[in-house]
């Protein structure tokens, strides 16, 4: 069922990469929404990537595509933006094409980056860089939440959908190699302070710790 849904989303994309403009059928208007095309001047991690972005404000739906030595990897992602774009708070008009410079993680950010859109590191602790999606200010109390993706070599990604990657926010974790946990900073309260300490074992992150 994942792996249709990934050649779906990569149909669409296909779709998306190209520039002529086709009509669209009768009752089927809701899939015109307007949309502007995004390409990023530097390549990332080996990869040359491709966005098509539905602006709706400030953020809105897009559909990335990226491609390293002849494989094709193609992204969903709900409410994105690159904070270039939030920052600038322009519209454009309909089919733009917009380059853009990417803008990279920190070297001080070991594991999660403020302001870059997206990014790949290693959070948990296999060897490997995951490629993780930022959600701008879309954590609580306006922090960024990211959603985590394993790379498949085969042209799809795998979403980590267990905690703690679904509770990742800029700010709010603190990541240690050396034991391999990550803890998690939250409240259920104005002052009901909740932190959550998870350790690797046996390829799986357990809750060691809750106060």
């Amino acid at each position: 069922m994942r792996r249709l849904l990934f050649i779906i989303i990569g149909l669409l994309c296909l779709i998306a990469c190209k520039t002529d403009k086709t009509s669209v059928p009768q009752d089927f208007e809701c899939f015109n929404q307007p949309h502007i095309y995004i390409k990023y001047k530097q390549p990332i991690n080996g990869y040359t990537i491709k966005v098509m972005w539905l602006q709706n404000g400030e953020v809105g739906n897009a559909l990335f595509c990226l491609k390293k030595q002849g494989v094709q990897y193609y992204y969903f992602a709900e409410k994105w933006t690159d904070k270039i774009l939030y920052d600038k708070g322009n519209t454009y008009p309909n089919s733009t094409v917009i380059e853009l410079d990417y803008t990279a993680k920190l070297e001080s950010e070991e594991y999660l980056s403020d302001d870059s859109p997206f990014f790949f590191s290693d959070v948990d602790f296999d060897g490997e860089d995951e490629f993780i999606i930022n959600r701008y200010k879309s954590g609580s109390r306006e922090s960024n939440a990211y959603d985590v993706y394993d790379v498949s070599p085969y042209g799809y990604f795998m979403q980590k959908t267990e905690a703690p990657f679904t509770e990742l926010e800029n700010g709010q974790c603190e990541f240690d190699s050396e034991n391999k946990t990550i803890t998690i900073y939250g409240s259920n309260g104005w002052n009901n302070i909740i932190n959550k300490t998870y350790q690797l074992k046996d390829e799986k992150f357990e809750l060691v710790q809750s106060e």
